[in-house]
């Protein structure tokens, strides 16, 4: 009424439906006032890139948005045209889970340069000692976020900022901790012959593909199968096969079961440093 007093052109009016979320089961619009979500230094704390929260953000604001992003998969979410017609009118649901998946696509898609660059900033706000580890040497950190990035299936291991130390803290000593342990019912004297054997044989100028194949030649002589088709066809001819022996040289040198490509992570390591951590562990079996 006043714009049409005044004689102003009437602007188009959206009413946008508020962002809900789940609370035992019945859907109630987020608070400001009890829901941490609500506040945007929420997700700086737990290590959102805002890059991430806002694609997020542009699939509760726009049904289409997905498919958009599918198709232009490095292409900046301002070159989305926002259309109100595909915005929700019944209130969209804020799920972290989505938030957590769209955010391992979007750092997936960064570089090693990108990653390092956000991923120190934000640990000189919230972790100032990783922060340091990180940036006392910043090529040697760089090439750690560079294993598995890039190209068309890229590792996707990052979630959060808040992840990587739990993802790549084993790489600096102050952080390396023998997380896990092997799995399977496997005679320790077997688990120390393959990893005695496999310093025996190890050579860091090595390419990939010999080291893996000293890998199954140690394995072999060990009584395990190089070959988990093979193993497979007949489990009890063999006290387990080269997986296995990948992880008992995985979870001595990196403290873990899952970590990024071990053949890369000890070219990183060193084979002075690689040796001190299985002699350790093979001492502490």
């Amino acid at each position: 009424q006043l714009f049409k007093l005044l004689g102003f052109k009437v602007p188009k009016f959206g009413h946008v439906s508020p962002i809900m979320k789940l609370d035992n089961g019945a859907k109630r619009k987020i608070s400001k006032r009890k829901d941490p979500e609500a506040a945007v230094h929420f997700f700086a704390e737990q290590g959102y890139d805002s890059e991430c929260v806002i694609d997020y953000l542009m699939t509760i604001a726009a049904s289409d948005f997905e498919d958009w992003r599918r198709a232009n998969p490095t292409l900046s979410n301002k070159e989305f045209k926002l259309n109100l017609k595909k915005m929700s009118v019944s209130g969209a649901l804020f799920d972290i889970a989505k938030l957590n998946d769209v955010s391992k696509n979007v750092i997936s898609r960064m570089n090693a340069e990108q990653v390092y660059d956000k991923l120190t900033a934000w640990a000189e706000e919230f972790d100032k000692d990783f922060h340091d580890a990180l940036a006392k040497d910043p090529q040697f950190t760089k090439n750690i976020l560079a294993i598995g990035r890039g190209g068309n299936k890229p590792r996707k291991d990052l979630e959060t900022w808040k992840d990587a130390k739990g993802y790549m803290g084993f790489f600096y000593p102050q952080y390396f901790v023998q997380q896990d342990a092997i799995e399977g019912d496997f005679a320790k004297e077997d688990i120390i012959s393959c990893l005695d054997g496999f310093i025996e044989t190890y050579d860091e100028n090595d390419e990939q593909n010999v080291w893996f194949d000293k890998v199954k030649a140690v394995g072999e002589k060990n009584g395990f199968c190089p070959n988990t088709k093979e193993y497979k066809q007949n489990p009890d001819g063999w006290k387990g096969h080269v997986g296995d022996v990948s992880m008992f040289i995985r979870v001595a040198v990196t403290g873990k079961l899952n970590s990024p490509d071990l053949y890369a992570v000890m070219k990183l390591l060193g084979k002075q440093e690689t040796f001190d951590r299985i002699t350790k562990f093979k001492e502490n079996i």
